[in-house]
């Protein structure tokens, strides 16, 4: 039978249950997808019970080398995108070990809610994306299906669980200098790293950011993101194990992005072995325009003007320039805040060494300013965790901030296919 003879059978069955499909398309849409949700859900019952729900005879293997046997069938309502579904499935029992088994379960990904794959993902997919309460509110209105969002929540923090566990694992492998494979070759390849601070439960907590960008063969640029919270040396290994992933062994040039933080320097530096640090050019310019308004007042014109002498050496890359000049005012000034101010900037620019060096950097045509980092804190941690009243729990936040680092990496289908709802 085709799908026209199908769709005849079915505005058949609608009229002769007296549904009256007018001619507002809107009402029509409505009933029909209200329709085809029941025959779907009632297909999916069909079809488990024509599997007959993971039946595989009367005993199976059991891991501890002894026999399962089949005990009975279980059921099971299940919450899918076609909506509530019972399911009964073959349950078997070791009677050496005492582990029990239902292999349908299994097979199909499903973990101990009572939430379809599909429709957890769909579920989670919004979590990652708006507030848990609207995120209910909007998956009823695009699938036709309720959760709640203690429910949604649950489920995000569930399976954000298993994607903050694959980070730990691949940053894990830097202790052994254990190089993952590479999904990519690019030339020149950026790390751009900052923080972002997250208000949990006890108080403000920086969530640590990394992106990694390139360009393909084509031109187009391609960013990967991780945002974890942790320490700066164990955060390193989270920033070593993307730029694996990103292509960092093979690449020809390998540039790091930050802004002045010594944990930057101190601990993703060495780990990109021969890459080329450079502080970020409008977070070098703040420490500048900081100094100027402390000795000839902020807004001035005196100020600006100063400001444009030291930017235009910086510019040229003339740090010792830079450096004679802000000694010889500090030698005029007998003023304590003006000398701390002079003080502060020139040791600014004696801790950055060669990642001033802004002349050769756009000789070189690379990037000096990290506002892709500055962005993905944004756009990875801000939209969803930084909003109005927000406060998260640790476990919450991290598990929401790597799932949500699934979606935007490409990543979203491969991950789903590990069945995450399982583990």
């Amino acid at each position: 039978m085709d799908r026209t003879t199908m769709a005849e059978n079915m505005l058949a069955c609608l009229a002769a249950e007296g549904v009256e499909l007018n001619g507002d398309l809107g009402q029509v849409e409505s009933v029909l997808r209200g329709e085809v949700l029941k025959i779907g859900a009632e297909a999916l019952r069909l079809h488990v019970q024509k599997v007959r729900g993971g039946y595989e005879g009367s005993s199976r293997p059991c891991s501890c080398g002894e026999r399962q046997r089949f005990v009975g069938q279980r059921e099971r309502v299940l919450a899918t995108l076609l909506g509530s579904v019972p399911i009964r499935r073959a349950y078997y029992h070791c009677k050496h070990c005492g582990q029990s088994c239902l292999p349908y379960d299994e097979a199909a990904g499903l973990g101990e809610n009572q939430v379809s794959v599909g429709l957890a993902k769909a579920a989670t997919l919004l979590g990652i994306h708006e507030p848990f309460e609207s995120s209910a509110r909007m998956l009823h209105e695009l699938t036709g299906q309720r959760l709640s969002e203690r429910t949604i929540e649950r489920l995000t923090h569930q399976v954000g669980e298993v994607a903050g566990a694959e980070e730990e694992a691949l940053s894990a492998r830097r202790a052994a200098w254990d190089v993952p494979a590479a999904l990519a070759a690019p030339a020149r390849l950026y790390v751009a790293v900052d923080g972002v601070m997250v208000h949990q439960e006890d108080g403000w907590h920086e969530a640590k950011t990394a992106v990694c960008y390139w360009e393909d063969a084509e031109g187009k640029r391609e960013s990967r993101y991780v945002a974890r919270f942790e320490g700066a040396s164990e955060f390193a290994d989270f920033v070593w194990g993307l730029a694996c992933r990103c292509g960092l062994k093979n690449a020809q040039e390998v540039i790091l992005l930050g802004d002045g933080a010594h944990w930057i320097w101190d601990h993703v530096a060495p780990l990109l072995e021969g890459c080329t640090g450079i502080v970020d050019w409008y977070h070098a310019l703040q420490h500048v325009w900081a100094c100027g308004s402390v000795l000839h007042g902020e807004g001035t014109e005196m100020c600006t003007q100063w400001v444009k002498k030291v930017e235009t050496l910086l510019w040229e890359g003339d740090v010792r320039a830079i450096s004679r000049q802000l000694e010889e005012e500090r030698g005029h000034t007998r003023s304590p805040t003006k000398r701390a101010a002079l003080d502060a900037l020139l040791t600014y620019l004696r801790n950055q060494d060669d990642r001033l060096a802004y002349d050769r950097f756009r000789q070189r045509g690379l990037d000096i300013g990290s506002g892709r980092v500055e962005a993905a804190c944004k756009s990875v941690v801000g939209v969803r965790m930084k909003r109005n009243g927000m406060r998260w729990s640790p476990k919450g936040a991290q598990t929401t901030l790597s799932l949500r680092a699934r979606w935007m990496n490409g990543e979203w289908e491969r991950f789903w296919a590990t069945r995450p709802l399982a583990a």
